[in-house]
């Protein structure tokens, strides 16, 4: 073989392409009650608060009329959009055609955004009343939020916490009976629960939750796995527990919408993939919603 037929070497790149991990499709906003918006606000339902009945002890007396709480919770959109070009050269050179990934890709970037904005639903501020003129904050006390340190001095997530966050939806009249419990938690917190006893024994639970890895069934609660949760001022977890009907996830123009397009206007002529999305969320109902503080320490 001659010395110099090394120049004949040839080069061959994969054809294929794949995404890199990611999360996908959005697992909090699913969990939403969901709705359509249309202009710059909605109102997402009107609300009449409890009253208690009068006891009879006399004859034609006087009617009392009671005068339950009335709320309107407002939601307003937020808009997001992401655009990837894709220049003929770039195909030339890669021996492939990427544009469908692209597209999955800036699809689960707005997806992701959806999370986003429904995990910052939570615990940001709400604006109620006829016009949402009023805003309220989020109830961060004994009567909405679980204490880090229950069940153990700045604990992770735990049993203890889970009973007391479900504790608190029954003083408020929340049926666990009737209504899905949910709850987001970082991988560190599904640690922790894999590390209860009363989760791992088959005297309390499921033996099979130790091969299965799931721990979804538990207290009748669905945990949803995200890495998106935020951390307070102290730097623990702001773990979120809800009912379907504690909040509202609400799409403007239709949902998401993707294009792919040559734009012309540009060197090359490139294709563009872009995909744009416009919604919002908002506490539908705030005692449907608590928050567990966890130490991820």
């Amino acid at each position: 073989m001659s010395a110099n037929s090394p120049a004949f070497y040839s080069v061959q790149y994969a054809s294929a392409v794949e995404l890199l991990a990611q999360q996908l499709q959005p697992k909090v906003a699913s969990l939403f009650t969901p709705m359509t918006g249309e202009g710059k606000s909605a109102t997402v339902v009107n609300q009449i608060g409890s009253v208690e009945a009068d006891e009879r002890t006399t004859r034609y007396d006087d009617i009392t009329p009671g005068d339950p709480l009335h709320t309107r919770p407002w939601v307003y959109p937020r808009h997001f959009d992401k655009a990837v070009f894709f220049d003929t050269l770039d195909q030339m050179q890669m021996n492939a055609n990427p544009q469908s990934e692209y597209v999955q890709a800036i699809v689960a970037a707005i997806h992701r955004k959806m999370d986003d904005e429904a995990i910052r639903a939570f615990f940001a501020a709400r604006n109620v009343g006829e016009t949402g003129g009023s805003s309220e904050n989020f109830n961060a006390n004994s009567n909405r939020q679980v204490g880090v340190s229950v069940g153990g001095t700045t604990s992770g997530l735990n049993v203890e916490k889970l009973q007391t966050a479900i504790r608190i939806f029954e003083e408020a009249e929340v049926d666990p009976e009737v209504e899905q419990i949910y709850c987001a938690i970082s991988p560190k917190q599904k640690v922790n629960l894999m590390n209860e006893i009363e989760i791992t024994s088959g005297d309390f639970f499921k033996a099979e939750v130790m091969r299965t890895r799931n721990v979804n069934g538990f207290l009748s609660i669905n945990f949803v796995v995200s890495n998106r949760l935020p951390v307070d001022g102290s730097g623990y977890r702001r773990v979120p527990f809800w009912t379907r009907k504690g909040m509202t996830f609400c799409s403007w123009g239709g949902g998401m919408k993707t294009d792919v397009s040559q734009r012309k206007d540009k060197r090359g002529m490139p294709w563009q993939a872009y995909a744009e999305g416009h919604f919002g969320a908002v506490r539908r109902d705030s005692d449907r919603v608590l928050e567990i503080l966890c130490s991820e320490a």
